[in-house]
C-alpha cells in the first residue's frame, strides 16, 4: 500500500456532504489511478490530532466519481478507528482464514451451498463451470450463475423457477472472496468492487488461476479418476468435471453496430 499524508487546517476548509473535498493535482491523478497497489490518502487535523483517510486510487478509478474534480474524504473514516482489513479491502485482503490443505479447499467448495430452494448452487459449481482457457483461467458472470442454477432446478425436477435476491447475490459474490482468500485466482478485486459497491451489480471477469488454483484442478481430476476406477461414476468418454468451457460476446449485442462503426471510422479519417 502507498500512503499520501497531508497535514494542515487548509485541507479541512472545503466541506463535502460527508466530510471534506480534496482536490488532487492533475499530475497526481493519473499516477495514483494507475498505481499497482491501493493508495491511501490521509488528511491529518493538527488541532484535534485526528487523521481521516480515503482510498484515493479506488475513488479515481470509479466511473461514478471520475467526473468530479475532488475526492471526498469521509469524516467517518477516522484512521485510528479503522482495522487493517478495511484499509486493505481493495487489495483483495479477506478476513476469512486461509485453508492450507488443498484437499480441505475442495471440501469447502463442495459443502458451501445456497440454502435457498429456488437457488440450488454450490461454490464447486461456480469453480468447475467457470473454468476456461485450457483450465488456466476462471470465468465469472451472471450468465454462468443462471445456467448452473437452472440446470440444477431441472435436474431436481422441481416445478418452480430460479429466485435471486440479496441473500443469493451475497452468496455468489462470496465465491469471489473465497478465490482470493484461498489464493486460487489472480483477481482485480478493486475493479470488482466498482461493480459490487458503486454500481450494485455482480462483476464480470476472466482471471488467471494461480499455481494453487491449478493444483485444485488437478486434485479434482484425481478424485474423478478414482471414482471412475471404483465404478461409482460413469466414464465420461472425454467429458471431465474440471474441463474448459468457451465464452464469447453475444453477436446480437454488437453485430448491429458494424456498419455504424465503419461509417464513423470513414468519416473520422477524412
Amino acid at each position: 500500500m502507498a500512503v499520501q499524508v497531508k497535514s494542515g487546517l487548509s485541507y479541512f476548509t472545503r466541506p463535502s456532504e460527508h466530510g471534506w473535498k480534496f482536490y488532487p493535482e492533475a499530475k497526481h491523478r493519473s499516477y495514483w489511478e494507475s498505481f499497482p497497489l491501493p493508495v491511501l490518502l490521509v488528511l491529518h487535523h493538527p488541532c484535534s490530532n485526528v487523521s481521516y483517510w480515503a482510498d484515493i486510487r479506488q475513488a479515481l478509478r470509479s466511473p461514478s466519481r471520475t467526473e468530479e474534480a475532488f475526492v471526498e474524504v469521509s469524516a467517518q473514516n477516522m484512521l485510528g478507528n479503522t482495522d487493517a482489513a478495511e484499509l486493505f479491502t481493495t487489495a483483495g485482503v479477506q478476513s476469512q482464514p486461509f485453508i492450507e490443505n488443498i484437499d480441505n479447499v475442495l471440501e469447502k467448495l463442495l459443502v458451501t451451498r445456497s440454502k435457498e430452494k429456488t437457488f440450488p448452487l454450490s461454490h464447486f459449481d461456480l469453480f468447475t463451470h467457470g473454468l476456461t482457457n485450457i483450465c488456466r483461467s476462471i470465468y465469472y458472470g451472471m450468465d454462468l450463475v443462471c445456467d448452473a442454477v437452472e440446470y440444477n432446478l431441472h435436474a431436481a425436477d422441481v416445478s418452480f423457477g430460479m429466485g435471486m435476491g440479496d441473500t443469493e447475490h451475497h452468496f455468489v459474490f462470496d465465491f469471489v472472496k473465497f478465490l482470493l482468500a484461498q489464493d486460487l485466482a489472480q483477481i482485480d478485486y478493486s475493479d470488482c468492487l466498482i461493480d459490487w459497491v458503486d454500481r450494485q451489480m455482480q462483476p464480470h471477469f476472466v482471471a488467471p488461476l494461480t499455481a494453487r488454483g491449478r493444483k485444485l484442478v488437478s486434485l479434482i481430476h484425481k478424485r474423478e479418476t478414482e471414482l471412475v476406477a471404483a465404478g461409482t461414476l460413469p466414464d465420461g468418454f472425454g467429458l471431465r468435471v474440471a474441463q474448459e468451457g468457451f465464452f464469447g460476446m453475444i453477436p446480437e449485442s454488437y453485430t448491429r453496430r458494424f456498419s455504424r462503426i465503419r461509417d464513423f471510422q470513414n468519416l473520422s479519417a477524412n
